[in-house]
């Protein structure tokens, strides 16, 4: 793995993250406001962990946001480009060697400490993120929107233009 696969797993977030938060903004009136609020939820999080995984390897815990705090769609729209740029610029300043090198220690959401590369943070990254968008695709077809189209894939095709 290199620096450069994980700034396009960012740019790749990036991508899923609007088509995600679109996906949930164009759900038809007929929603469920309860759908709607877990969507809105659970986009949230995504976000949130965006920002509580850059406050660890910073060691900056006033950047962390609360986990399971529901922001409104005008804030996600703010803070998923703000969430990349601060990442872009960490990983930006980093070197292929720091991914099994450098290591953090930190205390989770319920009180444990654990320490992880920064290899393991950042191949968790993505994955957690796809994991909570696909709820959110699930929430989006229930009540009769349209999911985004999030699969890697599709954004390398578009992106990469090969």
């Amino acid at each position: 793995m290199t620096i450069a696969h994980f700034l396009d797993q960012l740019d790749y977030t990036l991508w899923a993250n609007k088509r995600t938060l679109a996906s949930i903004e164009s759900l038809p009136s007929t929603a469920s406001e309860a759908d709607r609020a877990q969507a809105i939820k659970l986009m949230s999080h995504i976000v949130a962990a965006q920002y509580i995984w850059y406050a660890r390897v910073c060691a900056q815990p006033s950047a962390a946001l609360p986990v399971w705090e529901s922001m409104t769609p005008e804030a996600l729209h703010q803070r998923i480009p703000e969430a990349y740029t601060l990442w872009k610029e960490y990983l930006s300043s980093k070197q292929d060697s720091d991914l099994s090198t450098l290591s953090f220690t930190y205390t989770n959401t319920l009180g444990n400490e654990y320490t992880n590369t920064l290899l393991e943070i950042l191949t968790h990254f993505p994955i957690h993120s796809a994991y909570h968008r696909a709820q959110i695709a699930m929430l989006v077809r229930a009540n009769g929107g349209t999911p985004a189209v999030t699969d890697y894939i599709q954004f390398a095709r578009e992106e990469h233009k090969r």
